[in-house]
């Protein structure tokens, strides 16, 4: 592994973007990491569905819930945006499994609510974000309020435009939101990848439904064909995500990548239009660390 290579890649692309860029790789074997921003508060968006997960794995554990256990999804619960159960009709009974694998591989936001109604944001908050020390991380909001929050109407440019640049919400200046950092997520992560989230069976079972993502035009995109990655990406108004575990031949490592294109400047925010500047960003990132960590 070439340390140096991988830090030079983090500072290379910090220094051509406008955006806020959260940037983090972690060797699993030696410990050593380079860092752009670790610390810095960034829009989760779907990552947040991370914490959901582990806090809704430990209620399985402690057997309030059962996996394998069918709950109909119901039309209260349907949320615009990624996925699939949003297009399908109300009545369908789904496993538990389903709905967190759903959640995961696909991002759905249907999946996610219908967790997020069982598992609480309290007990989230206490059983993940304070007991892990997560100071960077809010997961204040499911995936319908979280759109309506952040797609506020009210961001009137003029009739029939909306412009949620630079708002509050994007800049994680709100006191509720759905946010964290580079070294928030990496830490949950790496207690999954050590067998320490809660227990070795909600590790286990966290790391195979990461590794089922099907949303794969970031970190794995570019990477040779087999290489497996455990992730989960978040996207909103020009933001773009990827966090995960990339399994290598050499070795393992974390790769946090959060990019905030919304307060980029105009023209970078422009280029971004349907993650057209973001999504080859972060694949690019992914792929020159990889080979770094093989040189």
């Amino acid at each position: 592994m070439n340390i140096e290579a991988i830090r030079a890649v983090a500072e290379k692309y910090d220094a051509q973007t406008t955006g806020d860029l959260g940037f983090l790789f972690a060797d699993l074997k030696t410990g050593e990491t380079v860092t752009v921003n670790p610390d810095k508060e960034l829009p989760a968006a779907s990552t947040f569905k991370v914490f959901l997960l582990a806090e809704f794995l430990r209620q399985c554990e402690a057997g309030k819930y059962d996996l394998m256990a069918r709950h109909e999804l119901k039309e209260e619960f349907v949320s615009p945006g990624s996925g699939v159960l949003c297009d399908l009709l109300p009545g369908m009974n789904l496993t538990l499994l389903d709905y967190a694998r759903l959640m995961m591989m696909l991002s759905d936001n249907t999946a996610t609510d219908y967790l997020y109604s069982l598992t609480g944001r309290d007990n989230i908050k206490n059983n993940v974000i304070d007991a892990f020390g997560l100071t960077m991380t809010k997961c204040d909001y499911p995936c319908k309020l979280l759109i309506d929050t952040y797609f506020d109407p009210a961001h009137k440019v003029e009739p029939g435009e909306r412009n949620w640049r630079n708002t509050d919400d994007y800049r994680c200046l709100t006191p509720t939101n759905d946010s964290t950092s580079c070294n928030d997520m990496a830490k949950v992560l790496k207690m999954a990848y050590e067998k320490t989230l809660f227990s070795a069976w909600v590790s286990e079972q966290m790391i195979d439904i990461m590794k089922r993502c099907h949303t794969n035009s970031r970190i794995p995109k570019e990477l040779p064909r087999g290489v497996e990655v455990a992730h989960k990406t978040g996207t909103m108004d020009k933001v773009a995500n990827d966090c995960g575990i990339v399994y290598t031949e050499k070795g393992d490592y974390i790769l946090c990548l959060f990019y905030n294109g919304n307060v980029a400047t105009q023209e970078e925010y422009d280029a971004n239009k349907k993650g057209r500047f973001s999504d080859g960003l972060l694949a690019q990132i992914s792929k020159e660390v990889y080979e770094a960590y093989l040189q």
